[in-house]
Formats: C-alpha cells, sequence, structure tokens
C-alpha cells in the first residue's frame, strides 16, 4: 500500500530530526515495554522449563482448564472457568465472536471516534460496521459521552453492539445511566453486546457515576467481556486473550458449542502462552500499579504541556491514551508541525475518525 502524503511527510521531518541528533517525545508508543516498564518472565520460563508437565495435557478448545482458572481468578467479575475462553488475542476473540453471531453482510455498531482495528477486522469477516458517536462535553466538568440517540438509526441486520471501556483513545467509561441505556437497548433490538475492557486496569479518574459492569450485567443480553495479556500484563508477544460469557442458560449450550468449534478449527493458543498465563496473572496487580503511576504522572505533565498550546482538554477517564482537542484547526497539519517546530510525535485525530482539531497521544 502506497504510503499517504501525511505518512511521507512525517517520515521526512523524521528523517531531518534524526539526522540533527535531536531528541523526539514519541506520544505515540502503545506498549509499557517501549517506555521501560517491563513484566519480567525470566523466572517462569526457567520454571516452565524445568517443570515440563504442563506439555502432557489434553488439548481443550476452550483452553488449557489450570489457565482458566486463573484468569476467572483474576477477573473483576467472579465467575466460573466454564464461562472463559481462551484465545490468542483479542483480535481472535473478536473474529470468534463474530463468527458465532452474524453471517456476511450483517451489520456491527461500532463507537466513533474509535479504533481502526475494529473495521479491518469487521471487513475481513464480510461484516459492515454502523457508528454509534462518543461527544465531548467541555463544561465545568469536561468528560466524553455516549450520544445515546445515534444509537437509535439501527441497521436492520445489527446484531452486535461493541462497547470499549476505557475507550481506546477517548479514555471514556460509560456511566451507569448510559450502560443501563445499552442493556435496554440491546435487549429490545437483540443484540449481543461485547465489551472490550483490556484497559480495565488502569483507571484514572475515580468516579462512583462509572460503571464498572458487575452489579449490571443480566442473563437477558447474551455478553462478551474481553481481555488479555497485552494490557493486562505488558506482554502482547505471548499472545493470550480470553472472552469472559455471560450468558442466560438456555442460550448458553448453542452458543459455546457454536464458539468451541471456532476456536478448535483455530488451533489458537500455545501451551506454553497458556501456563505463562497462569502464572503471570496472580502478579499482574504490581505490574498494573506501576504503569498507573507512570499514567497519572504523565496525564498531569501533558495536560498542562498542551493547554499552554493551545488545547482544550477532556481528562482521560481510563487507559494510557489522552485527546487534545485545538479549534479551528487541520489535525494532520498541527501534527506535522508540533513534531517540526517542537520534535513532539503525536497521532493526528483522523486516524481514530475524529473531527478536526484533535490529537491523540500515549501517556505511558
Amino acid at each position: 500500500m502506497t504510503p499517504s502524503p501525511f505518512e511521507l511527510q512525517k517520515r521526512s521531518i523524521l528523517k531531518e530530526i534524526r539526522s540533527a541528533k535531536k531528541d523526539i517525545l514519541d506520544l505515540t508508543i502503545s506498549s509499557p515495554m517501549q517506555a521501560g516498564i517491563i513484566f519480567d518472565i525470566a523466572d517462569d520460563l526457567r520454571y516452565l522449563a524445568e517443570n515440563l508437565e504442563w506439555q502432557f495435557n489434553p488439548p481443550d478448545a476452550c483452553g488449557q482448564f489450570y489457565a482458566r482458572e486463573a484468569i476467572a481468578k483474576y477477573n473483576e467479575r467472579t465467575t466460573d472457568p466454564e464461562n472463559i475462553f481462551i484465545t490468542s488475542s483479542s483480535s481472535e476473540s473478536y473474529s470468534a465472536l463474530f463468527q458465532v453471531f452474524c453471517k456476511k453482510g450483517d451489520c456491527i455498531l461500532t463507537p466513533a471516534p474509535g479504533y481502526p482495528l475494529i473495521d479491518t477486522l469487521a471487513e475481513l469477516a464480510g461484516l459492515n460496521t454502523h457508528p454509534y458517536f462518543l461527544k465531548p462535553n467541555f463544561g465545568n466538568e469536561p468528560h466524553w459521552e455516549i450520544d445515546l440517540d445515534s444509537l437509535d438509526s439501527i441497521p436492520p441486520n445489527t446484531k452486535i453492539l461493541l462497547l470499549i471501556s476505557p475507550h481506546n483513545p477517548t479514555g471514556h467509561i460509560p456511566s451507569k445511566k448510559e450502560f443501563e441505556h445499552i442493556l435496554q437497548f440491546c435487549e429490545k433490538n437483540k443484540l449481543a453486546l461485547i465489551i472490550d475492557k483490556v484497559f480495565s486496569a488502569y483507571k484514572l479518574k475515580n468516579n462512583s457515576q462509572l460503571s464498572t459492569f458487575n452489579s449490571q450485567l443480566n442473563n437477558k443480553v447474551p455478553t462478551f467481556l474481553l481481555d488479555g495479556l497485552s494490557k493486562s500484563a505488558g506482554l502482547p508477544h505471548i499472545k493470550v486473550g480470553w472472552i469472559n460469557a455471560v450468558v442466560s442458560e438456555n442460550q448458553k449450550r448453542h452458543i459455546y458449542d457454536t464458539l468451541e468449534y471456532i476456536l478448535d478449527s483455530q488451533l489458537n493458543c500455545s501451551y506454553l502462552s497458556q501456563a505463562l498465563c497462569a502464572r503471570v496473572l496472580p502478579r499482574a496487580g504490581d505490574f498494573q500499579k506501576e504503569v498507573i503511576k507512570r499514567l497519572k504522572a504523565n496525564q498531569i505533565l501533558l495536560d498542562d504541556y498542551f493547554s499552554k498550546i493551545g488545547a482544550q482538554i477532556i481528562p482521560s477517564a481510563g487507559g494510557w491514551y489522552q485527546s487534545f482537542y485545538f479549534p479551528n484547526t487541520d489535525d494532520e497539519e498541527l501534527c506535522l508541525n508540533l513534531l517540526r517546530e517542537r520534535q513532539v510525535l503525536t497521532h493526528p485525530g483522523f486516524l481514530f475518525d475524529f473531527e478536526d482539531g484533535w490529537l491523540v497521544g500515549s501517556l505511558l
């Protein structure tokens, strides 16, 4: 694919800066490992090399039971390991659930702004996406909110609503009122609900009005919560994701059997990755505390920096991204000027379907 004019200009500016041996403040870093926060698994690898019993378990398409037990214990919502399905990534979790509920030509409701990977996965599955919108509120307490009215334009063949919380890249976490509306909407329209909660360990705002889902989930709406080691332990290279299903008893057998069949056909996650997952998750809390400390400190610094150069800011409630709004400004031009003049590298908002004037930066 030919790089866009924006990408070509960015590469040219980066080359000039590096040739001049100037430092770059890279706010596009997407992994704690890239930012020097490393989850050390050396002892785990040594242990597994010396204790080989994990290699000899019979295959299970849903994941090794001991790994599913570890995930069930780690999970915010207490659950039976039977409700856990292990995948090699959140992308595979999405793809499997798309196959359970959709046929080619069906539609998925996705948030906008949003992460472009979702559209790609839907396209590869032969599905369409239809947006519902998040809108900024720059009032006394700036926050993002779901435009609930935008849900009403649902296409007739819609099968799934996707909720991302904390949202990437706005950091929005639904309020209890918003989440209750979404549940009622899904029940009314007979939709499955996928909740991508890969950033759920990284809440930056303490607010009792923000939803954690635990007390509100019910069996009337088949719901699937997605998570994985990529974000929870900063280990994207280990390739472990999981689905936590909340499904009524009368729907469970069909959905679980179909999901198991799909995962079995994909031969998804290695025994070694699952064995590491079971050892790593009990220690994930310490790693997450270190990351949160970094995120909160950087949020203060970046919000101060960007507000001084004219940005309007809605502090992220969770995750490790922050968005900045410059009214009446072209985001591509702003991004390139910021890189050229201040050696600060950000994402332009158009990559996430923002309206003009938005930049996105990492808090890592």
